[in-house]
């Protein structure tokens, strides 16, 4: 078939907007432009916002990490007290707790790949008071050594960034002028999972085209009802192409007046090069896609739980065909607490033991699978 018949028999759909692998935002780390070394983290600088994006649309996403910050945390938590002025179980004069402290830790740690403290030291240079700081709000230099804080990347200013040194647990406080001990007063402590990269990478790092995959079945399904289902007509203008201001003029007025929940399905448009000047209407046949992307959808879910390499019946999500007896539960338990959580509990414990430059300063109880009688429950 020649090249202009085959033009001249092509269609052209407008107005479609096919999801492109392009909207996934990469961990790009590039070093800003006149920020004194700051490395941006990722397109934009809003890789975090991103992964914050899909922990909000993702139900299997948000099931794993919620669940496991749940086995993080356990029982309960003690630190031992250190800290002078503060209620024992304060974390600073804010009256943040360390129950609350370490979930929000723990949250981070899931989302992120990793976690920030925010250290206030005392007269004397001594840790005084702790602070869980948004580890999405800080920005780093390629070496971790110093850190800016800004509520909105997206939208920052320069008086809106403030700038820490990184905790250094070593410091020795009495030699320090002035200057010295001012500029060290609050400093972060930086925790990250990878040590190849300026920021931390998530777990799920490598299944967020399955986290995509997830929230675009729910898209197209919440669409369908939207939409009746299926584009009940095509429309085809066989006069020849026309400018794109002008398709999107006639698609809008058909929009408005034919589609919608109410009228039983969208419009599909096509736009035609043809001799024939007469417009058509064509009712498609379309093929029924319920088992496809139910495939599609457990695919993805078991991708996200492969990442975590977690089991997806820990988080209340029922595998088809296996009963899963309490035997199997709490095996799959013991392995991924070995595997996951305890890993993740121990990069806790020693930030914390880092700061104060002695062990043992956390103690978390483990999560227990014994849910006890109904009078223990508080």
């Amino acid at each position: 078939m020649a090249t202009n018949e085959i033009k001249r028999k092509a269609v052209s759909f407008a107005a479609l907007d096919p999801y492109l692998e392009t909207k996934i935002m990469s961990p790009r780390e590039k070093v800003a432009r006149g920020r004194d070394g700051l490395v941006e983290w990722g397109d934009g600088n809003l890789y975090p916002e991103y992964l914050t994006e899909l922990y909000d649309t993702v139900p299997t996403l948000q099931s794993i990490i919620d669940g496991t910050v749940d086995f993080i945390v356990g029982d309960g938590v003690e630190i031992m007290q250190l800290r002078g002025g503060l209620a024992p179980s304060a974390m600073n004069l804010r009256g943040d707790t360390i129950e609350e402290q370490l979930r929000d830790v723990a949250t981070d740690l899931n989302m992120y790949g990793g976690f920030a403290l925010q250290v206030i030291r005392g007269r004397d240079g001594r840790p005084a008071e702790i602070y869980y700081i948004d580890v999405r709000r800080l920005r780093t230099n390629r070496d971790n050594t110093v850190f800016w804080w800004c509520e909105d990347w997206e939208k920052r200013t320069a008086h809106e960034t403030v700038r820490y040194p990184v905790f250094m647990p070593s410091l020795d406080w009495a030699a320090l002028d002035e200057e010295g001990r001012s500029l060290h007063a609050s400093s972060i402590v930086f925790v990250k999972t990878v040590r190849r990269r300026v920021y931390p990478v998530p777990k799920f790092a490598s299944a967020v085209k399955a986290g995509e995959i997830e929230r675009g079945i729910d898209d197209f399904h919440l669409n369908s009802l939207d939409n009746g289902f299926t584009s009940s007509q095509i429309v085809n203008f066989n006069n020849g192409e026309t400018s794109d201001e002008m398709k999107e003029q006639i698609e809008d007025e058909f929009t408005e007046k034919f589609s919608g929940h109410s009228n039983a399905g969208r419009i599909l448009f096509s736009w035609n090069n043809s001799k024939d000047t007469a417009t058509t209407i064509e009712s498609p046949t379309v093929e029924d896609f319920g088992d496809r992307y139910k495939a599609l959808s457990e695919r993805s879910r078991q991708q996200l739980f492969t990442a975590f390499r977690a089991n997806p019946n820990l988080f209340g999500i029922p595998t088809e065909g296996n009963g899963f007896a309490n035997e199997q539960y709490e095996e799959s338990f013991r392995l991924y607490n070995r595997t996951a959580v305890r890993p993740m509990q121990r990069l806790i414990c020693d930030a914390y033991d880092r700061i104060y430059g002695q062990t043992g300063v956390l103690t978390i109880t483990p999560f227990s699978l014994d849910y006890g009688t109904e009078k223990e429950v508080r």
